[in-house]
Order: C-alpha cells, then sequence, then structure tokens
C-alpha cells in the first residue's frame, strides 16, 4: 500500500479523509452506504482507504479487507470469498455452511459425470450476499474490496448487488478502481454508485506543495530548486514521488543543509533512475542476490503467497528463509498480509516475474504447480499455476486434470473448459481416461451455454463409440441441446436415427422417449407427443427411472392443459414433481413445473396453493443460481397482479429486469407494468413501459401473452379519451382462430371490449364480444369465462343483476382488479336503468376496492362515469395511504416486524418461503413508505411515527 504521510496525516487528502471517516461515523450508526475511490497506480488509493477507515474498529464495526489481482480473474468470486472468510475449516458455521455448500456437485446415479444443479456462480453470488446479509444484522460491516478493474465478472456483480444491501444496512461497501483501461462492468458499477448517492472520489496528482511536503517527510529537508526540478517527473504521483527519492538517498545522492534538501555536489547522479520502471528495478538492485533469487520463485505464484509454499519449491527449511524475507520487508518490496506476504505493489511482482527468462519460467511453473500439488495446496491456486504452465508441458499435468474436474466445475466452469481442452489434446483416442475427459467437457459445454461446442462433442461422441451408456448420454445431452436451440425437428431425427437398433440400453430408451415427446409437443404434434410420452412413462415406471417419468409426466401435463383439461393436467404436474425429488440433473424441470403448476392453480383460482408455489419456485432457482429465475418472478409478479397484490407484483417485476425483453414472459413483465402503474396515475412511467414494449404477434401467441399486451394499450387509449382506438386494439380477440389457449385468456379482454363498443356506439362489436364470451363459456365453464359471459351479457342489455353475478363471481375468486372494474360496470348500469341508491351504493364498493389497489386514475374514471348520471360517492371515499404504517401491504409488515426482530434478509426469506432479493426489495420499499434510511430505524418507534 502506499503511504503518503506527512507530520500532520496525509499530504492534501484532508478532505477526503473526511468524507470517509463521515462514512464510517454512519455505518457504525446503522446507516449503510458506499465509496468508490478511482485513480491511476501509485496514486494512493489504497493509502487513503487505510487511513480513512482507521478508526473503523473502534467504532464497533467489523472491517473486511480484501484486492482483487490480475491472476485471481480466472476464479470467479475468489477474492471475495477469501475476503469475507468462506473456508470450510472456518470456526464461524456460517461461513463454514457456505463453504460447504459450494463444494462440490452431486453423484447422481445413471450418469457418467457429477450434476450441478442450475448455474454454479450464480450461486455462489447468492450464498455470499446472504453471509453478508447476516453479518450486517449483527452489527455494522465495513468491506473493502480493492483494485476492482482486476476483479472477474462475478465479484463485480456481487459488488453491485451489495450496493442495494448498502442502501438498507449497516454495510459501508468500500471499492477502488484504475480509470483505465476501461471496463464496461466497472463502469457499471461506477453509476451504481452515482445512482445510489453514493461517495465517489477521483483521485489526482499531489500539487507542487504536496510533491515538496512528501519529500521533506522523506529526506529530512525541504527541497531545493534542483531537487524539485526532478522531482516534477513523478506528474505528483505519490509512488513515484517516494520511489524516486528513496533512490536518490541511496545512491547517496541527495545532501540536506540547513534544511534544504538538494542532489549532492560531488555525486555522479547520472546512474539514478529516472523513471517508474527504473526506479522499481532500482529498489529491487538494492537487495541482495539471494534475496531477489527468492523473490522471482516468490513472484511465481502471484501477488501474494505463503512462506511454507515458497520453502517447499526452494526445498529449504523455513527458518533459513527468515532473513532474507525480513529483508524484503525492510526494503519496502514486501509486506505482511495475514499469515501470508504479499509484493507491496503490483509492479514490483511484476518486474520480478518478468526478469526471469521465458525459456526458465515456462520449465519453472511444472516444478512450482507439482510442489504445491504434493503439498496439498488449494485446487485454486494449483489451477493457476496449471494453467500457466500448459504451454510446453509433458503430460505431468494430466492426472491432475483428471482427478479435479468435478470440484472445478463448481467453482470455475470456465476454467474446467479450458482445462479438458487441453488434456483431450494431449491424450489419445484409446487411452482409458480420453472418454471420462469427453464426458465431462460435454457437460461442461453445456452448463456454459457453448451450444455449437456441446452439440460438436456429443456428435463426435456417437460417431466413435460403441458403449451403449455413453451413447444414450451423449445423445440426451445433443437432443437437449438441439432443444434449447429450438431445432425440435433436428430432435426427432437424431432419436430416431438410433430408434431401430441395440446402441443404447432400456433406461436410455425411456429417457429418449420422454425427450422426443417433448419435442413434439413443442412442434404442435399433440396426438403423438401424448401417444409417446405415455410410452416413455411406462418404460420409466417399469425401470424404474425418475428422469424419464419427470419428462414424459411433464409433456402429459402440458397436452391435457392445451386440451383445456386442467384437473388431469395439474394431476400429471403433481406426478412430475414428485417423480424429480431433489436429483440435480432434474432442477432444471423441477423449476419449470413449479412455474407451470402455479399458474394453473391461478387458472383454476386455487390462488393461496399458487402463492405459496411462487415464492417455493423463486427461493428455490434463486438458491441454485438458476436462469429460469427472472421467468418465475415475472410469473410470480403476474399472480400477484391478478390477486391485487400489486406492491408485491411490483416488488418481482422490477427484480425481473434483465428478462429479455421480447420473450414472451418479458413481453408480460412490461405490460404489467404500464397496467400497474397507469391504473395508479403514474403516466409518465406508464407511458415509458408501453413505448418499451415490443412487436408483438396478437395472434399467433401460443401463450396467452397477448391479452396482457391489448389491456395495456387499451387504458392508455381510455386515457386518451378515444374508445373507438381501444375498440380497434381488442378487435383481434373476436378472431375464432383455432381452439387454442388464446380462448382461455381472452375472457379477460371481452368486458373491456363490450363496455368501450357501447361508448363508441358500435354495437355490432359489441354484440360480436358478447356472443364470443357466451361461446367460451360453453366451451370451458370455469369461473372466468362465466363470469366473462355473465359481464358481458349485463352489459349490452343493461341487465345489472348479470354484472354484480359477475362480480361475486371474481369476489369469491379473490380476483380484486376485476372485481372492481366490474363493480365500476354494475355501478354504471344500474344508474342508467334509474336506480340511483344502488348504483351510489354499488359505486362506494368499487371505490373501496380501487383504494386497496392504489389505482387513483381508475377510481377517477368510476367516479366521471357515474357522475353523467348525477351520483357522486357519498364522501370524499378512501385512499391508500402512500406514507406511514397503513402504507404498508400485508407482506410488507411481516416483513418490517421481523426486521425490527433484528432478523436477517436470508432469515426472513425462510421464514416467509420467499427469495432472500424479494425481501431485499420489501424491505426497501418499507424503509421508502415509512421516510427512514436504515432497516435499524424501523425498529426504533421514534423513526417510524410518520
Amino acid at each position: 500500500m502506499v503511504q503518503v504521510p506527512v507530520a500532520g496525516g496525509f499530504v492534501e487528502r484532508a478532505a477526503e479523509l473526511v468524507v470517509l471517516r463521515r462514512a464510517v461515523a454512519d455505518a457504525a450508526g446503522g446507516r449503510g452506504g458506499m465509496v468508490l475511490v478511482e485513480g491511476e497506480p501509485g496514486i494512493g488509493k489504497s493509502a487513503l482507504v487505510t487511513a480513512g477507515l482507521a478508526g473503523a474498529e473502534a467504532a464497533g464495526c467489523q472491517v473486511l479487507l480484501g484486492a482483487c489481482d490480475e491472476w485471481g480473474q480466472r476464479f470467479p468470486l475468489s477474492v471475495m470469498m477469501r475476503t469475507l472468510g468462506v473456508q470450510e475449516e472456518s470456526a464461524d458455521p456460517r461461513r463454514a455452511a457456505v463453504a460447504a455448500a459450494l463444494s462440490r456437485p452431486a453423484e447422481v446415479p445413471g450418469w457418467s459425470v457429477q450434476m450441478v444443479a442450475g448455474d454454479p456462480v450464480m450461486a455462489a453470488v447468492e450464498q455470499l450476499l446472504g453471509l453478508v446479509d447476516r453479518l450486517t444484522a449483527e452489527g455494522p460491516l465495513v468491506l473493502v474490496v480493492e483494485d476492482l478493474h482486476w476483479a472477474d465478472d462475478a465479484t463485480l456483480l456481487l459488488w453491485r448487488r451489495l450496493c442495494r444491501t448498502a442502501l438498507q444496512s449497516p454495510l459501508l461497501l468500500v471499492g477502488s478502481s484504475r480509470p483505465v483501461p476501461r471496463r464496461t462492468e466497472v463502469d457499471a458499477a461506477r453509476r451504481d454508485v452515482q445512482a445510489a448517492h453514493g461517495i465517489l472520489i477521483s483521485l489526482g496528482g499531489l500539487s507542487g506543495a504536496g510533491v515538496s511536503a512528501m519529500a521533506a517527510e522523506l529526506t529530512g529537508g525541504i527541497p531545493g530548486p534542483e531537487l524539485t526540478r526532478r522531482l516534477t517527473s513523478a506528474g505528483g504521483n505519490p509512488l513515484y514521488v517516494r520511489e524516486l527519492v528513496d533512490a536518490l538517498v541511496r545512491a547517496g545522492a541527495v545532501r540536506v543543509t540547513d534544511g534544504v534538501a538538494e542532489p549532492a555536489d560531488d555525486h555522479d547522479a547520472s546512474g539514478v533512475a529516472v523513471s517508474l520502471a527504473e526506479v522499481i528495478a532500482d529498489r529491487l538492485d538494492f537487495l541482495s542476490a539471494g534475496a531477489q533469487e527468492l523473490l522471482r520463485t516468490a513472484a511465481l505464484l502471484g501477488p501474494d503467497f505463503s512462506v511454507a509454499d515458497v520453502a517447499a519449491i526452494v526445498d529449504r527449511p523455513v527458518m533459513a528463509l527468515v532473513g532474507v524475507l525480513e529483508e524484503a520487508v525492510a526494503a519496502g518490496v514486501l509486506e505482511s498480509e495475514g499469515a501470508r506476504l504479499r509484493f507491496r505493489h503490483g509492479l514490483l511482482q511484476q518486474a520480478l516475474y518478468e526478469a526471469i527468462p521465458r525459456a526458465l519460467r515456462a520449465a519453472l511453473l511444472p516444478h512450482v504447480a507439482q510442489t504445491l500439488i504434493a503439498a496439498g495446496s488449494s485446487v485454486e491456486r494449483v489451477a493457476i499455476l496449471v494453467l500457466a504452465a500448459l504451454d510446453g508441458s509433458d503430460g505431468w499435468e494430466l492426472d491432475w486434470i483428471a482427478a479435479n474436474t468435478a470440484h472445478l466445475i463448481y467453482r470455475a466452469p470456465a476454467v474446467v473448459a479450458e482445462l479438458l481442452e487441453h488434456a483431450l489434446s494431449q491424450v489419445g483416442e484409446d487411452e482409458p481416461r480420453h472418454a471420462g475427459l469427453e464426458d465431462h467437457l460435454a457437460r461442461v459445454a453445456f452448463l456454459l451455454g457453448r451450444w455449437e461446442q456441446a452439440e460438436h462433442i456429443s456428435r463426435t461422441i456417437l460417431a466413435r463409440t460403441t458403449d451403449p451408456d455413453r451413447t444414450g448420454e451423449a445423445l440426451w445431452l445433443l437432443g437437449r441441446t438441439l432443444q434449447r436451440l429450438g431445432r425440435h425437428q433436428d430432435v426427432l431425427e437424431e432419436l430416431e436415427a438410433v430408434a431401430d437398433g441395440p446402441r443404447v440400453t432400456p433406461l436410455w430408451w425411456a429417457r429418449h422417449d420422454a425427450l422426443r415427446s417433448t419435442s413434439l409437443l413443442a412442434l404442435s404434434r399433440l396426438d403423438e407427443a401424448r401417444r409417446t410420452a405415455e410410452q416413455a412413462l411406462a418404460a420409466g415406471e417399469s425401470l424404474p427411472d425418475a428422469t424419464a417419468m419427470a419428462h414424459a409426466l411433464h409433456t402429459l401435463s402440458i397436452e391435457r392443459n392445451v386440451a383445456s383439461e386442467y384437473a388431469a393436467g395439474g394431476d400429471y404436474l403433481d406426478r412430475a414433481l414428485a417423480a424429480t425429488g431433489s436429483a440435480p440433473e432434474l432442477a432444471d424441470l423441477r423449476l419449470l413445473m413449479l412455474g407451470n403448476r402455479f399458474t394453473l392453480l391461478e387458472e383454476l383460482g386455487r390462488f393461496t396453493e399458487a402463492s405459496a408455489g411462487a415464492r417455493e419456485s423463486i427461493a428455490q432457482a434463486e438458491r441454485l443460481g438458476s436462469h429460469r429465475l427472472d421467468d418465475l418472478r415475472v410469473q410470480a409478479g403476474v399472480l400477484a397482479y391478478v390477486m391485487g397484490r400489486w406492491d408485491d407484483a411490483l416488488a418481482e417485476l422490477e427484480l425481473a429486469a434483465d428478462i429479455p425483453a421480447g420473450s414472451p414472459l418479458g413481453v408480460a413483465r412490461r405490460a404489467h407494468l404500464v397496467l400497474i402503474t397507469g391504473h395508479r396515475d403514474n403516466w409518465r412511467e406508464a407511458a415509458q413501459h408501453l413505448a418499451a414494449l415490443p412487436e408483438w404477434d396478437i395472434l399467433g401467441d401460443p401463450l396467452g401473452v397477448s391479452v396482457y399486451v391489448l389491456l395495456a394499450q387499451v387504458l392508455h387509449a381510455e386515457r386518451s379519451g378515444t374508445p373507438q382506438s381501444g375498440v380497434e386494439t381488442l378487435a383481434p380477440s373476436l378472431d375464432p382462430g383455432p381452439e387454442n389457449q388464446r380462448l382461455r385468456n381472452r375472457c379477460a379482454v371481452l368486458p373491456v371490449l363490450v363496455r368501450l363498443a357501447l361508448a363508441a356506439d358500435d354495437t355490432s362489436t359489441a354484440r360480436a364480444a358478447v356472443e364470443a364470451a357466451r361461446h367460451d363459456a360453453e366451451h370451458l365453464p370455469a369461473l372466468q369465462q362465466v363470469a366473462a359471459a355473465d359481464w358481458c351479457r349485463g352489459l349490452l342489455h343493461n341487465d345489472p343483476a348479470a354484472v354484480l353475478a359477475a362480480a361475486a363471481r371474481y369476489r369469491t375468486a379473490g380476483r380484486r382488479p376485476q372485481l372492481g372494474t366490474a363493480l365500476e360496470d354494475a355501478a354504471v348500469v344500474q344508474a342508467a336503468v334509474g336506480d340511483a341508491a344502488a348504483a351510489r351504493t354499488t359505486l362506494a364498493k368499487a371505490l373501496d376496492t380501487y383504494a386497496g389497489l392504489g389505482a387513483t386514475w381508475t377510481a377517477r374514471r368510476a367516479t366521471a362515469r357515474l357522475r353523467q348520471f348525477g351520483i357522486r360517492p357519498g364522501g370524499r371515499g378512501s385512499r391508500r395511504p402512500e406514507t406511514g404504517w397503513s402504507a404498508l401491504t400485508d407482506t410488507e409488515l411481516r416483513v418490517a416486524e421481523l426486521v425490527a426482530q433484528g432478523h436477517s434478509n436470508p432469515d426472513i426469506a425462510a421464514r416467509l418461503t420467499l427469495s432472500r432479493r424479494t425481501v431485499e426489495t420489501h424491505v426497501s420499499h418499507i424503509l421508502t413508505k415509512l421516510r427512514v434510511h436504515s432497516r435499524r430505524d424501523i425498529t426504533n418507534p421514534t423513526h417510524t411515527l410518520v
């Protein structure tokens, strides 16, 4: 770390120190924050951070320090795991539990390689976020991660998500970074700090007076004109200033006379280094030959190392190295970092590393790696050396790669891929270990989403193996890969190619039939899909094999749902979920089916079960790091919208911001944001979401997303006062079309179409919509279809009883948004037939429902529609409060109570069966509504009496 000391503290950094110390005081008081310090190498970032945080522990904060380096970039989150002390031998059970959870994938019978459920890196991010949450629930935490420009992408993602934690917890998050070279991920972290009103400190060079003050401290005299001239080459960089002055002092080239320091007249200073690289080299040259040799060996281990590792490499006792290492510390080359030593600056390690001739390095690295392997060093540390030693290797590393792939795949799948590719290039096809390495690489390529590579390796295996199990597994992986690419016809052709031969075992026959049924379903060949799935199910049950059974049952559940036989579809789905159990190979399918299940339960009006299923699936997906997490959040948000829990819906929809905008669920997310913000009279935000809605094929939508798009577009038309525009928007819902899932959903828009058509004097369209609703109710006499038919008929014929019957169904089902609108329409019909008293009563009920939703614009619409009949609400009407305890939703109240009791977000999530990030979002909303800044304030009644 570069210290810039003078008698009174730091040179020209007083203002920055005040800012940092104030941030520490805020954290100690329960209010977190974030600080990002930027500046060129050697400008004093580390020194400033060290001085600014010096009083943190005395103030009651736990302080954890870490630094990224170029060597650690290959291993996601390694710096964060070290900084947070995550290791299985930790005395802290929380840290040990996190380490154990991130250690190894599971072994599954019937598969040649170990299985990973979800994305292990994203799962690790979530585990570490949960650990920080628990630490901050106990007390203030200062977490420092320096040199973010060297951070891996996962560490930067974690750092950015910790910014959210700092907004509500006593976490002071501190980072440092160089401004160049620019990295998109670091720029994003910088923007996050600025958006959250965090502290951004950009350090520039010292002024001339600052350089003089620093030189005076180092030389014991005020720099004279000549020394000042020479120091201008440092450009105000404190590291450069120190190294230049130290080089002059070491050379005996500085003399202090009458308190003034100048180059000595009788000393030839022509050999004194002037560039930073030269002064770094000069510092190293000042060391003894033995110290330089030892440090060059240590530089092969990276920016930091243990004395025991260096002793093992040079084959000398630790005690024999003490004198040499003390010399390096005294010379300012090394410094202590806990039980390890590190180079005081990266430039020192780099200079020593590059001083070793390339050929010699290539010879030394295998020796270093093998020594650490024999010494039992960590797999990650050895892997870095193995990667560096791959060029020109003679095969010594192959056994190590084969033995450690299973461990590394969970920590760094991209590193595993590189190691396996190297190993396969060195191992002959006829060698016994070739098959295992190839199988692992195919699986890792699939895990990393490298579809072309996964397809190529799978086809290579199929072309030359005669082993039935390898054939079966490779064909399964090929089929799954092609499905991910949407090539379902290719899946059928590949499976058909082995269907008539004895190349696979009965187990793989069953699994392949299940896979075939999935692609047949995707191609809308429903009868074939059902027959093939039934065949796969029978075979899977006879074996038994959970994989075949689960995939076949999933196909059957969807086929029944498409046929509108929801009860049968639900039964198949429950059986499929039971078959998956906890098998990691089936984790992705399980999450997919959990989402399908709570969506189906919503269709059936079983909201309590649906809500529980949504919470469970999101919590599981978050824990596994699944790519399905955002999909499940949107599905849960849609469910919460239908139930009228709009704040809960927003909590999930906000967290799913990274979902692809053009995907069906991406479109559903945006449409529901339009609906909520529009009904709540936030039209500026609603217009932004509406403008962001991509083009969508209303009639070519097999997933039922179109109704959400239509409702969002119609809401905008209503606000614009153009009912005819709304009629034109909804007209596609009258297309008779094939009887597919669109018929299941259009019941949500037909009553709106009737109302708008009547307002536009378009009775023919209104009658067509009534007929469509009647047809749907006869085809599928479920609650929504029957209610929509009553509602439409009541509007057309001015029959308030029919509309009220629809409202009663929605009330019973718990569909509050539809209840409110049905009551509004019923009040209008009652007024139209002259029953003013009933209309006033029904209007009051509609306004109460809207108040619970926070639908202020919709309430005004209802009031305006009744005003034309001379009917006004009996009072001012209830309005949903926006601040204070009464503004909190039921979920937020439960979360707030647990926060007040001192529980961390992960603990609250476990108690309420929510995801940790969902709880985090609720806490953020709670703080906003209570107008406080920290979760600690929630426990203090004086802060929450709003």
